[in-house]
């Protein structure tokens, strides 16, 4: 079957994330009602709970050339400057930047909650997409291959010196703050120790929210959920993912190609004729996961021109057919993303690497030495974090002591938006 190019370039390209108690908390002041964690992750905050929307906020989106003599493929005709956005306050003020999750973009939903949450409490906002969403992986990404920690903490980094020379002529800035969620939360402390030896910004606090521990175990989990939850088993997975398919895109036409982001993953579910089971649910988040996955994917291969999906030779155009791409990305786990392609492509560089000396490098173990002592650095996330392996939470409990905040339930960024988190968080910032 032959589908419409820009249905699937829609699908293919744009940001997705899923993959949205505290001692500084009361019970009195944490309400959150999901106490399952796969529950908490699709629905996210209650309509009452969440933290009131600033109307008319100052925005501007910035288009940035991070590399000038880049050539793109004719699918990414639209896709040539990284975007990211800006808000801003009137008077001089803190900037904090904000790393968006795995697939998402400056402008996901998460990223927006977060832009209010702390455009409201004084500060100018600048959010960032994630190295692993389409656009980044084109414009943004030296490498054009995300997944190492190091190096996306590299191009974040670049882009965020990009960004300041752009705009330090606009905002009057007090001091500089970083956080992120996620992925992007893992990535704000690499990003965090890059600054201590560059000191561009001199950050004086970091906030790692939601963060994944070790990123190789957390994709297994996502990518766990829909492989050994296919209804009818492994021998069903090609016809359960085409229909699993036509329900997404059913969905994205209908919705006028709204972002594809954790707000997305809530109408999904809104959209079923009775409540999902557990098994469902895990198919609902790892498909989910996998979508974003095989965007980067896909958006790599393109501009590199592996060969991994996409022919070594052929230049995509946006008249090109892309369902047959996205039905193989479907099957591909991150984890083979990382065996055959992530690896290679780091390998190529440093013949010494071995696959385990790459696992190893992309967890939080790997720089705990600077975590330890780093007291700028702190954790905000949920007992219930559905991407933390056994063990993980603890780790964290015992790594960041007093400067972690942990909420009893929420799922992965069920309640990021709720009131008593986004105290959390800008009191963290606050405080000295």
């Amino acid at each position: 079957m032959r589908m419409r190019t820009s249905l699937f370039t829609g699908i293919l390209l744009s940001s997705l994330f899923l993959l949205q108690f505290s001692p500084q908390a009361t019970a009195g002041d944490y309400d959150y009602p999901y106490n399952d964690p796969l529950l908490a992750t699709v629905l996210g905050t209650p309509p009452d709970q969440l933290v009131p929307f600033t109307p008319d906020m100052p925005v501007k989106v910035l288009d940035l050339t991070v590399f000038p003599e880049r050539k793109f493929p004719g699918v990414f005709w639209y896709n040539q400057e990284l975007r990211a956005s800006l808000v801003y306050q009137k008077k001089k003020a803190p900037l904090i930047f904000v790393i968006a999750g795995t697939g998402a973009g400056f402008n996901a939903d998460t990223m927006l909650a977060l832009q209010n949450i702390f455009y409201r409490a004084g500060f100018h906002v600048v959010s960032i997409s994630s190295p692993t969403q389409s656009n980044f992986v084109a414009t943004g990404s030296e490498s054009m291959v995300p997944g190492i920690l190091e190096d996306d903490a590299r191009d974040l980094y670049r882009v965020m010196e990009d960004i300041w020379e752009k705009i330090k002529g606009d905002i009057e800035v007090s001091d500089f703050y970083l956080t992120g969620y996620s992925l992007g939360g893992t990535q704000a402390a690499f990003v965090g120790m890059l600054d201590e030896e560059k000191k561009s910004f001199g950050f004086r606090k970091v906030l790692m929210i939601n963060p994944a521990v070790n990123l190789y175990s957390s994709t297994q989990i996502l990518d766990r959920m829909l492989d050994e939850n296919i209804p009818g088993g492994p021998q069903n997975t090609r016809q359960e993912l085409r229909k699993l398919l036509d329900k997404f895109a059913a969905r994205y036409r209908a919705a006028h190609f709204v972002k594809l982001d954790q707000n997305f993953l809530y109408n999904i579910y809104r959209g079923l004729p009775e409540p999902p089971s557990k098994q469902e649910l895990q198919v609902l988040i790892g498909f989910t996961f996998r979508i974003s996955s095989s965007n980067m994917i896909f958006t790599s291969d393109a501009m590199t021109h592996t060969g991994f999906v996409v022919p070594r030779n052929l230049n995509l155009s946006s008249d090109d057919p892309l369902y047959d791409y996205l039905i193989t990305l479907l099957y591909i786990p991150f984890a083979r993303y990382v065996d055959e392609y992530l690896f290679p492509a780091a390998q190529a560089r440093n013949p010494q690497l071995t696959l385990q000396m790459l696992i190893d490098a992309d967890t939080l173990k790997s720089i705990e030495w600077y975590l330890k002592r780093a007291q700028k650095v702190g954790v905000l996330t949920n007992a219930d974090d559905i991407i933390l392996a056994p063990g993980e939470l603890d780790y964290l409990r015992r790594l960041f002591g007093s400067r972690a905040t942990i909420f009893p339930n929420g799922g992965h960024l069920g309640n990021i938006d709720h009131r008593a988190v986004a105290d959390a968080m800008t009191r963290y910032f606050s405080q000295p």
